[in-house]
């Protein structure tokens, strides 16, 4: 589990799996919309990567939570 949260069932852990969540996609709208006005083929990379990163901590997050 991401920045050592446990998953016992718990409201407080749930509610914060889930700003976490929120947090990571909008973070990944962020950088997708982003990636629309990139001047150089460096920040389009970065972009890139970024977005990459945010997918796979995404699908992790989800994963964890078994949805």
């Amino acid at each position: 589990m991401p920045n050592g949260f446990k998953t016992n069932g718990n409201k407080v852990n749930g509610r914060i799996l889930r700003e976490h969540d929120m947090f990571l996609e909008q973070q990944l709208t962020e950088a997708q919309q982003s990636l629309f006005f990139a001047r150089s083929v460096r920040e389009v990379k970065f972009l890139q990567s970024r977005i990459t990163y945010l997918r796979e901590q995404l699908n992790q997050v989800k994963r964890t939570n078994g949805r």
